[in-house]
Order: C-alpha cells, then structure tokens, then sequence
C-alpha cells in the first residue's frame, strides 16, 4: 500500500525528466574544447555542482512533514538540471558536446547507481564508448527499471522530511556526494572514444 504513492510520484517524475531532457537539447555550454582539458577546471566545475546541488536539496528539505514531501519532485529536477549541465559542460571541454545523446544523460546520471540498467545499450571498455541503437521499447524499459531505483529515492527522502534540521544536512550531504559520481562518470566517459553500433546492429538484424 505505501508503495503505491511513491510509484505514482516517481512515474511523474519520470515524466519530468523527460521534459528535462528536452530542454537540455537547447543547451550550450560556455566551454569550448581543448586539446586536453585541464583538470582544474573539470574539478571546480564538478565542485561548484556538487555545491549547488547540496545547498539545493539541503534547502528543500527544510521545510518538516507535509510541505517538505510537496518539495521532493521539484528539487529532483532542480538537482538533475544541474547535473545535465555539468555533463554537457564536461563534454564541451573533450570537445564531445554534439555526442551526447539522452542515453549517454542518463548513463551519466545514473550509473553508479545502476550501470546494469544500461546493458542492452551502452558498452563500456578501458578506452572506448559503445552506444547501440535503442528502439521505443528498450528505452521504456530502461526508464521502468531507473522508475524502481528513483522510488526508493523518493520513500528515503520522504522519511528524511519528518527530521528537521538533520534530514536536511543528510540529503544535502547526499546529493553533493551524488554529484560529484555524476561529474566522475562524466570525465570518464568523455576521455574515452565514443561509437555508435548502429551500422553493425542494422547489417545483423537483415
């Protein structure tokens, strides 16, 4: 019975993300490539996410009970905008801005809390980024299956707006760690070649 709410709120999450995505489209990043990116400042760019997104989610959640819950969806999305950013930033800097795709979002985004979500349709070795076709389908699945990992987010954050003062110092510490994976996986990434096997996907399935 708890679960129902939360599946609710995630699935409209979802639906926001998606919405998110779309004006990521229209983003361009101030950064322009460079023959090697300057650690420096793919760290203070990381840092200054990381940052905004604690003080973001420490802020909402200030707010104790009812009008905290209320709070939960759209500080998610102000944390994920912030995050996209950063990922798009990071990959202006390895000159690699017009190859993000939402697959490569929301691998980004989530990996290190799911990269089993990812298998069917990116690939990841030492050196290189393989990123396969997705049809509708696989898409929907792979947005079902981040759906499940973003409820248990929601049901942790609601727990943690009954505590005031200390739920907002635990998901603002939270989503500043969070941000800081996201800006990791996002300079590996972009370090490394990336390919897309649709080619090879199309010539197999004939």
């Amino acid at each position: 019975m708890n679960e129902l709410p939360s599946q609710g709120k995630s699935n409209g999450f979802l639906e926001g993300l998606i919405e998110l995505f779309a004006g990521f489209e229209d983003y361009r990043s101030p950064y322009a490539p460079t023959i090697q990116p300057p650690e420096e400042i793919l760290n203070e760019l990381v840092q200054n996410a990381s940052f905004k997104s604690g003080l973001i989610s420490a802020t909402c959640s200030l707010p104790p009970g009812p009008l905290g819950i209320l709070s939960i969806l759209p500080e998610l999305l102000m944390v994920y905008r912030i995050q996209g950013h950063l990922i798009m930033d990071i990959a202006a800097l390895y000159g690699k801005e017009v190859q993000v795709t939402k697959e490569l979002l929301l691998y980004c985004l989530f990996k290190h809390g799911g990269a089993h979500v990812f298998r069917k349709i990116i690939e990841e070795s030492s050196f290189k980024i393989l990123i396969r076709p997705t049809t509708v389908r696989v898409f929907q699945t792979v947005l079902e299956k981040l759906g499940i990992m973003i409820s248990k987010s929601i049901i942790r954050k609601q727990f943690a707006r009954w505590v005031p003062i200390g739920g907002a110092v635990v998901t603002g510490t939270f989503a500043y760690y969070d941000t800081k994976r996201v800006g990791k996986t996002a300079m590996e990434l972009f370090s490394k070649e990336i390919h897309s096997d649709e080619i090879r996907e199309m010539l197999e399935s004939q």
